[in-house]
């Protein structure tokens, strides 16, 4: 695994990048000046809430359905509902938390578009109302649920000439042709046809993938019309990329095609809905490691750090993310490698790194670590997991 392009910075020369308007400096300072016990992730009330702000700002027909898998932590979901949001979900333990926020159940929308049918049961038992099928056999299990009126959205996927690092596409989304067929199903089956929702994919930097599926959007809508189906919600997915290791845009910016597109194209009776995720829970936590042992090895410093790939960098893996590593070493610059605390050659996160050479002890700071990381992580080796301090 090559992360020669994975972006490190010293902290004596950080404050002068640019780059990653989310790492907050003066905390970086005060952790280099702090001892504690490591692996540690710190997450941050206030930029919770920022997030927050800054896409409502950018997106302000959308009501925000935080994606509660990207990270669960109950601090996130408390400030996005004190901070007006709503919740998309897909499990039995993602309504819990959701409703523990303080959220009805009624007002969730469940988002997974192939449930087993426990879940399903679960969820109907709280009060979850709105959910998602792309298929006639999800469409087929609503025959439970006769005593209830659920309202079923349809999820499609549309073709376009470039994705998302992560194509949510691949797996779920009925082709555009069957979105109506799929309606009259929901309708037989004693459910109400309630809207329509895509989600182009994770970490997406193509806002003109967004436009083309808005524009789907308009035929299907119409059509649908005409067959006597109203249409109460668009769901734009999520998928808003934040910045890691490459600049992004400013959400603002890059939020203006798609602003355009649904004001040109779908009626304002129509409720638009947004569902991100990375957006609001990436920057808001960093990870702090510290070097457990060194060694050279065919010309490479090797660190050993006491978290690894097979827990809060298993975003590495699953989410084909790279975080910034942040140091407060200076002078001259070697090739480097970071590896994590098991026992598995597979546990390398960085290869290719010029760092200066660090000491056992040593701290390595990592920000933007809030989206996909420890959710994704695992027990492997039974070593200790990085435990949360909240800072704010």
């Amino acid at each position: 695994m090559n992360m020669a392009m994975t972006r490190t910075m010293s902290f004596p020369t950080m404050e002068d990048s640019s780059l990653s308007p989310g790492i907050n400096y003066e905390f970086i300072r005060d952790l280099f000046n702090r001892k504690f016990e490591t692996p540690v992730l710190f997450i941050s009330r206030s930029e919770i809430a920022h997030n927050y702000k800054a896409l409502k700002a950018a997106l302000p027909r959308a009501d925000i359905h935080y994606a509660v898998k990207s990270n669960n932590h109950q601090v996130i979901l408390d400030e996005v509902f004190q901070q007006g949001g709503n919740f998309d979900v897909c499990s039995a333990g993602e309504v819990a938390r959701a409703v523990k926020a303080g959220i009805k159940p009624q007002n969730l929308m469940h988002s997974l578009p192939v449930k087993p049918v426990h879940e399903f049961d679960y969820a109907v038992g709280q009060g979850v109302r709105i959910f998602v099928v792309d298929n006639p056999d999800e469409i087929r299990k609503l025959s439970r649920y006769r005593n209830e009126k659920l309202k079923i959205m349809i999820r499609y996927r549309i073709i376009t000439n470039t994705t998302a690092v992560v194509n949510l596409q691949y797996k779920f989304g009925c082709c555009v042709d069957d979105v109506l067929p799929l309606a009259h199903m929901i309708r037989e089956a004693g459910h109400e046809f309630h809207g329509l929702s895509f989600h182009i994919g994770s970490q997406c930097i193509y806002p003109e993938n967004y436009v083309k599926a808005i524009t789907t959007a308009r035929e299907l809508i119409k059509e649908l019309n005409m067959a006597g189906f109203d249409t109460s919600i668009l769901n734009i997915g999520g998928g808003f990329p934040v910045e890691y290791v490459e600049p992004i845009p400013p959400i603002d910016e890059f939020c203006k095609p798609i602003v355009n597109a649904l004001d040109e194209n779908i009626s304002p009776d129509i409720k638009i809905i947004c569902e991100p995720g990375r957006f609001i829970s990436a920057s808001p936590v960093t990870l702090v490691c510290s070097i457990i042992g060194k060694a050279l090895r065919d010309g490479k410093m090797w660190y050993y750090l006491d978290d690894g790939l097979y827990s809060t960098f298993s975003g590495i893996v699953f989410d084909h993310c790279q975080y910034p590593v942040i140091t407060n070493r200076s002078g001259e610059e070697k090739l480097s490698v970071l590896a994590g605390p098991t026992c598995d050659s597979f546990d390398v996160m960085y290869d290719g790194l010029m760092i200066p050479e660090h000491d056992i002890g040593d701290m390595l700071i990592f920000p933007m670590t809030g989206a996909y990381c420890a959710v994704s992580g695992s027990d492997f080796n039974s070593l200790r997991r990085p435990k949360y301090n909240i800072i704010d």
